[in-house]
Order: C-alpha cells, then structure tokens, then sequence
C-alpha cells in the first residue's frame, strides 16, 4: 500500500490547520494512501523526527507549516539522506517559497496538486552546516521573524513584520561587508543582504523577479547604505519589483559567496535562515543542484 507521512506545526500562520486535518486524511485516504501523523510540539523537534523515517516505508513525505518548518523538514531530509518526494502544505504566515512553487492556500487544493503527481527536481542551499530553501539574509530586518510576538504574526499576518521592521529603523546603521563570488571580490556598505533560491522573503514577493530554484544560482540583493530618508523610495521600488536597476542596490547572480563583515559590533554578524535564527558570520553559501523532489503547481 502506498503511504504518506504528514508533519505539521499546530501554531504555523492562523493556527487552524489541526481543523483541517479531516480533509488531508479523507483526500489521500480516498486515493488509496496509508496516512501517518506527526504532530510538532516544540522548535527543531521535526528535525529529528524525520532523521528517524525508514525511506522504504513512505511514498511521499509531507509538511504543513511555514517557511520555518518547512526548513525544519528538509533539513532532517537532507541530513538523513531521504530521498522520497516533498508535499508542501503552506500554512504559515508569509510562505515565501510556497508561493514561489505556486501551491494553494487551500489544503484540499494542495492535496489535489500532489495526487497529480507534478514533481520537480530543485535546488535547497547550504550556509556553513545549516540547509535552507528560500532565504539566507543579514542586518536590517534581520531578527524581524523571529522576534514578532506569535499571536500579532498570527493576527496581523506579514503586515506584523513591516510593523516590527519600523520599529528598527532608527537605531540602526550601515556595515561594512565583505562579498566574495566566484570571480570577484566586494567591499561596500549596507543595511542589508539576501541571498534569494526563490524569489520573495518576508512577504515582499518581487524581491528578485527571475529566480528559479532549478537554475543552479543564487540571487544576492544588498541594500547599500544611503539616507535614511532616501530608502522610503528604494522600498517603494522593492514593493514593486522595480528596484534591480537602482544604483543603491547590488545585485549578482552566482553559485556560490561567501559573505565576511568587516565591523567589530557583533549584532552586525547575526544571520536569518528561512525565517529562523541562522549561524553567525562569516557565511560561506553554496548551491547544492536538484538536491530536493518537491510538488509543484509550476
């Protein structure tokens, strides 16, 4: 018999998929699956969960949450060494890379895409010993996912991050990077950095309008330093997917960087990892090339 294994975080997004776990088991039962639950209850604990799967027992894995959990998920998969197709459920508050895939919001629409069997081979990225899927960035907005209070993420949705995005602004400055790629060495001033496999983080969806996650590359974006004043503008143009071509933002494509800060104030070495706290820097990123079977409605 065919079977499916579920992972989900009961507190991701409005906390109302546990409601809609009827739904998930009905659609595959009816498909002729064997569904299996697994139920997470505190943070990592999904990891470790599945780094204890027999591969040969499941057809599919699946995982309902944000892109918190769904980093979770992979990273017990990659470290494991499984190899069975992922169901993303996007249940969480911003779904950046779940939108990039184009999954539904509905769980029994995102059930009907894995049923029809669309799966594509992507690329995840690896950041010093950490995985991730969508998104590795540092300094400002940095801690903004992690620190946002859950019930205001939960009632505000992603308008609680630009809210606690705000609230930074004034007491932060530029820092000094060092970015090196696979020809070229950078030394500039910013306020931030992402390094994009999809193509949104944190709500904003156009942060890089032609990234793929099976194009073996990297998107970098850095927002340079500049006036204060001057960056309501440059987020104007970010909100919009006009911002690649300003000369305040620096953008390059690659396979691999390795991102060193130059300032001796530590709270500049901080990083994000798919939403999550990520390790310290330096960073050495690299893509690691169809390493990830995932549903798509692409």
């Amino acid at each position: 018999m065919k079977k499916i294994k579920l992972f989900y975080n009961p507190v991701s997004g409005d906390k109302k998929f546990p409601q809609q776990l009827d739904t998930f088991i009905y659609k595959f039962q009816n498909a002729g699956y064997e569904v299996a639950i697994y139920r997470s209850e505190f943070n990592g604990d999904i990891t470790k969960a599945v780094k204890k799967i027999v591969p040969d027992e499941y057809s599919i894995l699946a995982v309902a949450g944000g892109d918190g959990t769904i980093n979770e998920m992979v990273n017990g998969m990659v470290e494991a060494g499984i190899d069975i197709p992922l169901a993303i459920f996007p249940v969480g508050t911003a779904n950046d890379f779940a939108n990039h895939l184009n999954l539904p919001k509905s769980v029994a629409d995102c059930c009907d895409v894995v049923l029809r069997n669309n799966i594509k081979e992507i690329d995840i990225g690896r950041v010093n010993n950490k995985y991730f899927i969508n998104v590795c960035s540092g300094g400002l907005f940095t801690s903004v996912s992690q620190s946002v209070d859950l019930n205001v993420k939960n009632t505000l949705g992603k308008l609680a991050y630009y809210i606690k995005g705000i609230e930074q602004l004034p007491n932060f400055r530029p820092f000094k990077l060092r970015i090196e790629t696979s020809g070229d060495t950078i030394e500039d001033f910013f306020y931030l950095f992402l390094v994009l496999n999809g193509n949104g983080a944190g709500g904003f969806e156009r942060l890089s309008r032609d990234a793929s996650v099976q194009d073996g590359l990297f998107d970098f974006v850095g927002v340079k330093a500049k006036p204060f004043h001057e960056l309501a503008i440059l987020f104007l143009k970010i909100l919009k997917g006009e911002h690649l071509d300003d000369p305040n933002i620096l953008f390059i494509r690659d396979k691999k960087f390795k991102i060193t800060c130059l300032e001796e104030d530590r709270r500049f070495y901080e990083s994000d990892v798919d939403g999550e706290k990520g390790p310290d820097l330096p960073l050495n990123i690299v893509v690691v090339e169809k390493k990830l079977k995932v549903f798509t409605n692409l």
